[in-house]
């Protein structure tokens, strides 16, 4: 390989384990063996060459200059974290990307509440998610051996490797250069394992007992100020019950096909859990579920020639899921019998990927990729001939307790759940990749494209049983159902002056149905320059261009964002004294993000989602259906007794993918800022520190504000004629948007001005602007800053280890595409209630959710003697700010679209985020012992982890929702207001302790 005129000199390899010579006039002079670079990052390999040589300056495949300490890597103007497979053998982690990832400063674990929900679940295969920089979860990219395995619909986690199929994992929370895109938080990036020359083999067995694990903690009720007087303190959930037992089984075998030219890597992982949890006390049902999450990987490596290699990999992950609810006294402590099925789910993921590397010259090398994933996602609910024919009885506990025969949690039947995805849903994605990476002289020019594009095929949701389901309310008799304008739809009449409406008891049939095939084009271009300006100083100088287009289910673009996403990606890196030893590094970069395949399904497809509203006088006691049923009178897009009603005009119609945007819509993005430094002051010893600015430049979201549009369409269009004879055109287009042409949910760019567009019925478009002051909204803002500091000792004298300590706070008036407070993510993503209308959105300015001003983090291992190790991880953790939402403003109204308790208001008082305290400190402390005896030649090994050793369950999320109805009053004329019972009780705490055991050997 030969050296630029500073003796500069390098070369692009994949990741392994290398012997690098010195070699002069054909004779190797020096040598240096288990030269090991990380992923995405360099390996300084440096010769000293004695100053007596005289040969010395005429060498021309060296570097000359000497260093005595370990270098960092001054060729990288970015600082990323990554964790080998030697690591990952030892250091007691949950055994998940996400996991890993949680390592890097920067990252902290996604709201519980987000993997809470069937319609969020956490990843695609139930993973835990993570926020990187005060990010959402649903901005991050995953990649596997290059390939980007991101969640295909809705960008919320991704596919990963089995976890002893893991040869590296690199962890980016900043600075990735031009060639990477389509995330503005984080990259959970893999490196799979590859076969060598040499045959291995090996297999693992983990155990995690229930019997070893700590008790669970109860919840409680926990508002104070709570109407329901007594509640405090009382049992919200028995948690003793609770219990997870798992096993894991992982084997793999690698060698020579052909011995120096084709090599193979094969494993497997089966992963069984099993979990007791018990439901809320008012429920009296304890669910007993089994999860299997099996795992494949291989891998095929060819060596064409010293030039050409071709690599093939293949990935099968899965998550089957079953489960049973069950009677359960929580008085006696008792397990009774069957109740009812959960549904069953399954999903499913095969991921192929080929990819071509030619060293074209010593200078020229190309990249080729292609990969394919495709996802299946079955959901059934089982009990076909029983429970899945009833409809699903919803909040029971609100029925009319006069008539469920003293049964305090209601009269409901087999069908547990109302609502269940498709089942012939299939999402999946392919990846083209094309780099050529270009050495002349100090420049080292990188260019390339990345393709990708996503589908989403019978994607949505059904209502199980016939077709319907009966939803229980109980409020003010004389509080208007839904809406504040009987003249305005959507609106719902109060039923105090319906039969058997005089206590508020009421009752709906539910209609939910969505089913389209959506998919997002993604094209990119990139160039960037890796300069060595001089022997210390090196510049990167990238530029990116991204362009997105996503379809509705016609396949018709609703959204093209083509032209003008040009993405600067700059950085330097700084080698202080020329010797490796001290480093000083900056980049800034803007990020642009796809708004997500899965959002067509609900905004660009018809989708059907209403209620009819009754009251009622009886309650069937075998199948929990009203009976008796009076209709009370409502405006949907039709008025009279029972019509259904849309609080988003989801009434099945076809869009017009025109209209469903405004025109002027741009692409979400971010920009950041980072300067750090990193300095070897000993032969073993590194410190760093970063600081980190991170801005929001723009979002995506979903406006339902048609009584807004209504004015400005009609004040910039005043030729519009009323459609209802004797009504003004303002007062009918208030009432009826849809008859308009206004969308019940449009995208925007929240906190802009956005354009909108109507039909016109005379042909083409009317056109309007709507200014943020205009709907009420605040600017869309959210910033993040954060200063990290690093103390790490590299492997020698036993013992190896990091401490990080972040400082950081993000904050603004919104998190991103998702509202962790409330759940709302997964299908909800860009689509949430943040933005729906103005007052939801008043006093939305505070701290975010995912803000945890100080984090403290530390891992490593200590050889305590040649056959022990001892391992460790430990997090300490300032809490994250708690929600309280309630009626708006003083008097506790229900304005707008009348949603209900979701604006940033408490017992009449303004709460933004932060205002209203945070959720404890966490302390984790995770342990690792591990026996290899040398009589095994240290190929056996003997594994015990204690997860949370302090066995600490604090509350990480707490119920954000402050009032639960109106006891009585009109809207103009509110009286005082009940306080849920259920605010400030947990939505999550810490896991309990637990303890693995695991038998490794190896081959």
């Amino acid at each position: 390989m030969p050296v630029d005129s500073t003796g500069h000199y390098s070369i692009t390899v994949p990741i392994g384990a290398y012997t690098v010579n010195l070699v002069q006039n054909g004779q190797t002079i020096q040598s240096q063996a288990n030269v090991s670079p990380n992923a995405s990052s360099g390996a300084a390999v440096n010769f000293t060459v004695a100053a007596a040589n005289k040969d010395a300056q005429n060498l021309t495949a060296v570097t000359v200059t000497a260093n005595s300490l370990l270098a960092i890597d001054v060729s990288s103007t970015r600082q990323s974290q990554v964790i080998t497979s030697e690591q990952l053998s030892h250091l007691p982690l949950a055994r998940s990307g996400e996991a890993i990832a949680l390592l890097a400063p920067g990252s902290v674990a996604g709201a519980v509440a987000l993997n809470m929900a069937m319609t969020s679940g956490g990843g695609p295969t139930g993973a835990p998610m993570v926020s990187f920089g005060g990010s959402s979860v649903q901005e991050n990219a995953y990649y596997i051996n290059g390939y980007n395995s991101s969640d295909p619909l809705y960008n919320q986690g991704g596919i990963t490797l089995p976890y002893g199929s893991i040869e590296q994992q690199e962890t980016l929370t900043s600075g990735y250069g031009a060639a990477y895109g389509r995330s503005a938080g984080g990259v959970i990036s893999q490196i799979g394992k590859s076969g060598t020359n040499e045959w291995h083999f090996g297999a693992q067995a983990l155990w995690r007992p229930a019997f070893a694990e700590g008790n669970y903690v109860n919840w409680h009720y926990n508002n104070p100020h709570s109407s329901a007087t007594g509640n405090v303190g009382k049992m919200y959930t028995y948690r003793q019950p609770n219990s997870n037992w798992e096993t894991v089984y992982d084997a793999y075998v690698s060698g020579p096909l052909i011995k120096d030219k084709l090599f193979f890597f094969l494993s497997a992982e089966v992963d069984k859990q099993q979990t007791d949890d018990n439901q809320p006390v008012g429920s009296a049902l304890i669910a007993k579920n089994k999860f299997s999450l099996p795992k494949f990987y291989g891998k095929v490596d060819w060596n064409i020639n010293d030039s050409n290699t071709v690599s093939v990999t293949g990935i099968r992950n899965a998550q089957h899921f079953e489960g049973d609810y069950y009677d359960y006294d929580n008085v006696a402590h008792k397990t009774g019998a069957f109740n009812s099925y959960e549904p069953q789910g399954k999903n499913s993921f095969g991921i192929w990927i080929a990819k071509y590397t030619s060293y074209i010259t010593d200078n020229l090398t190309l990249n080729a990729m292609y990969g394919k994933m495709k996802g299946t996602y079955y959901t059934v609910q089982p009990g076909a001939d029983t429970g899945s024919q009833l409809a699903g009885i919803v909040q029971p506990n609100q029925e009319n307790p006069a008539l469920t025969g003293g049964n305090p949690n209601g009269i409901q039947n087999s069908n547990q759940n109302s609502i269940i995805p498709n089942t012939n849903h299939t999402g999946g994605n392919n990846n083209l990749r094309v780099d050529l990476d270009w050495k002349i002289g100090s420049h080292d020019i990188q260019f390339g494209i990345d393709n990708q594009n996503t589908f989403d095929s019978g994607d949505g949701s059904i209502t199980t049983g016939p077709g319907y389901s009966w939803v229980y309310a109980q409020g003010s008799p004389s509080t208007y159902l839904v809406g504040q304008d009987p003249g305005a739809a959507p609106w719902v009449d109060a039923p105090g002056a319906y039969a058997n409406g005089a206590g508020g008891y009421t009752v709906s049939k539910q209609q939910f149905f969505t089913a389209a095939t959506v998919s997002v084009k993604q094209r990119a271009q990139y160039v960037q320059d890796n300069w060595q300006v001089t022997p210390n100083l090196l510049l990167n100088l990238g530029i990116r261009n991204d362009q997105f287009t996503n379809l509705n289910s016609d396949a018709v673009p609703y959204i093209r964002e083509t032209h003008g996403q040009w993405a600067p990606r700059l950085g330097f890196s700084w080698d202080v004294f020329g010797d490796s030893s001290m480093k000083v590094f900056g980049n800034v970069g803007r990020y642009y993000l796809a708004l997500p395949t899965g959002v067509a399904v609900r905004e660009a497809s018809a989708s059907t989602f209403t209620n009819e509203y009754y009251t009622y006088s009886g309650i069937d006691p075998a199948t929990g259906y009203p009976t008796g049923l009076t209709p009370i009178n409502s405006r949907g897009q039709t008025t009279g007794p029972g019509v259904p009603v849309s609080l988003n005009n989801e009434y099945g119609q076809a869009l017009n993918p025109y209209t469903v945007h405004s025109t002027n819509i741009k692409a979400e993005y971010q920009d950041e800022f980072v300067l750090g430094m990193q300095q070897q002051f000993a032969p073993s010893w590194t410190y760093g520190v970063q600081a980190t600015y991170r801005k929001l430049g723009r979002i995506i979201d979903d406006v339902g504000d048609g009584a807004t549009q209504c004015v400005q369409l009609l004040a910039q269009n005043p030729g519009i004629a009323s459609l209802t004879p004797g009504v003004s055109a303002l007062d009918d287009c208030k009432a009826n948007p849809s008859t308009y042409g206004i969308q019940g949910s449009v995208l925007i760019n929240p906190g802009s001005t956005n354009t909108f567009s109507v039909v016109n019925p005379a042909g083409g478009y009317y056109h309007y602007t709507v200014t943020p002051q205009q709907f009420g909204f605040p600017k869309a803002t959210r910033h993040y800053y954060s200063l990290e500091g690093f103390l790490e000792h590299q492997f020698a004298d036993k013992w190896t280890g990091k401490l990080d300590y972040v400082f950081s706070k993000s904050y603004g008036s919104t998190e991103g595409p998702v509202q962790s407070n409330i759940g709302q993510g997964g299908s909800s993503g860009s689509i949430t209630t943040q933005w729906d209308y103005g007052q939801l959105m008043q006093y939305a300015n505070g701290d975010q959710a995912n803000d945890r001003r100080h984090v403290i983090k530390a891992y490593g291992t200590y050889q305590v003697a040649s056959e022990w190790l001892i391992s460790g991880v430990v997090t300490v953790a300032s809490g994250t700010p708690k929600s309280c939402l309630g009626y708006y403003g003083p008097d506790q109204t229900n304005p707008g679209l009348g949603y209900g308790t979701f604006y940033h208001w408490c017992g009449g008082v303004p709460t933004p985020g932060g205002s209203t305290g945070f959720t404890p400190w966490i302390h984790q402390l995770d342990l690792s012992f591990e026996y290899r005896p040398l009589w095994a030649d240290k190929k056996f090994a003997v594994q015990l982890q204690i997860h949370n050793v302090l066995n600490e369950q604090k509350v990480v999320q707490y119920y954000p929702r402050y009032n639960q109805y109106f006891p009585n009053g009109t809207p103009t004329n509110p009286t005082p207001v009940y306080s849920n019972a259920s605010y400030g009780r947990p939505l999550g705490t810490e896991a309990p302790r637990y303890v693995q055991f695991g038998v490794t050997y190896d081959f």
